[in-house]
Order: structure tokens, then sequence, then C-alpha cells
């Protein structure tokens, strides 16, 4: 899937773009109390299954019980994932700690060299399941299925796909593209703060169409060769 100006314009193909965008502008804004964080992934999850199948324009809030049950299926899909490099962060922190407490020089050193590893390693190993984790939630969008989250061998064949990695990054770019227009509106406090949250909602429309665009081209790709090998056999 190659990026063009139409992945950035896709969140203005609906007639009520500017209504879609403002709701999930205040619910990103109002995030902090958890269900409306969990309905703007249930709308993620709306749009990218809609895309993948052939949409050819976001979808409006509407169904309100279906986002919230998908929002947090998402949820979970994201906790299993990151749940190693959590795991990994609270083990290094903890040896940390452990080894300042013990008011030694050598315990000091120890648990520095700790902190500082486990921000390493944890951050590595959050890069790697995040990303991983995303392709999840895509695979659970478009199939329907919880289980296609946790599909070892569908992930592997959508996650290890330059058909599916480079729209991937394309979205990555995206966000921070998004989150430096957010630092320059601080230059006014509290405005980012304000504002971000409905930048970063019509990111994620435009990361849906993105995504499901790839998973389209990596489907689409296995198609056409499943066949050739049958016949080879």
């Amino acid at each position: 899937m190659s990026f063009s100006e139409d992945s950035l314009r896709y969140p203005m193909e609906s007639d009520e773009w500017v209504k879609t965008v403002i709701i999930g502008g205040l619910l990103g804004l109002f995030s902090f109390l958890i269900v409306p964080a969990i309905l703007v992934s249930g709308y993620v999850v709306r749009a990218i299954r809609e895309r993948a199948g052939g949409a050819t324009e976001p979808p409006v809030f509407d169904e309100w019980g279906d986002l919230l049950v998908d929002g947090l299926k998402a949820t979970v899909i994201g906790l299993v994932y990151m749940i190693i490099p959590v795991g990994v962060f609270v083990l290094t922190v903890g040896t940390a700690i452990m080894g300042f407490l013990t008011g030694t020089d050598a315990g000091a050193g120890l648990g520095m060299a700790s902190l500082l590893g486990g921000f390493v390693i944890s951050g590595i190993l959050s890069l790697v399941f995040g990303y991983f984790a995303v392709a999840a939630i895509v695979n659970f969008a478009c199939e329907d299925s919880l289980g296609a989250a946790f599909d070892i061998g569908a992930l592997r064949k959508l996650a290890l796909s330059s058909d599916y990695a480079v729209p991937w990054l394309i979205s990555v770019g995206i966000f921070f593209a998004a989150g430096i227009a957010v630092s320059v509106l601080n230059v006014v406090p509290g405005l980012g703060a304000v504002i971000g949250p409905f930048f970063s909602f019509y990111a994620y429309i435009v990361a849906a169409e993105l995504w499901a665009g790839g998973y389209n081209d990596v489907m689409k790709r296995s198609d056409e060769t499943e066949p050739s090998a049958a016949a080879a056999v």
C-alpha cells in the first residue's frame, strides 16, 4: 500500500467528519475516566473493520454499546501483549529499589544499573510487543474474532510483511507529527492539552485507514500466492 494525501484526507470523506472528530476529541479529553478511552478504542476497531471491508468513508459514532464492547476487547488484547514489557519493568525497578535500600555504595550501583537496564530493555520490548499488539488488534478487527488476535500464524504473516510494516511506520510518523503540532500549540499554556486530543483522534482515523490498507494488501498477496503453491504441488 502506497501512502498518499488520500490517507490524510480520509477522515474528511464523511459528511459528518467534523462532528465525528469533535466527539472523538472530547472523548480523548476525558480519557482519564477510562470509559471514554475505551469508546475511542472501539471506534478505531470499527474504522479498521469497515475500511478493510471496503468502506469509502470513516464511520460515525453510533451503536455505543458495540463500541464499548469492541473497545474493551481491544484494551484486553493490548494489555495481554504488554504483560512481558511491564513485567520486566516492574522486576527491574523492584531490583533497583532493593539495591538502593541496602544503603551501600555497591547496592546503589547495582540499583542504578538495574534501573537504567530496565528502562532500556523494557523500552525495546515495549516497541516490539506494541507493534505486534497493534497487528493483533487489526487482525481482531478485520476478522471480527477475539481469537484472531492470538492467531500466531496469521499475525506472523501480517506483522512480518512489508505491506503492513510500511503503513504502520507511516502511522507512527503521523502520530509524531501530531505530537509536534500539539507541542507548538503549547506555546500558549494549556492550549495543547485542550486541542491535542482532537489532533490525536484525527491521527487515529488516518492510522486506521493505513492499517486496514496494509492488512488488505497482505491478505491479497497471500491469496495470490497460495493457488500458485498449490498448483506446484
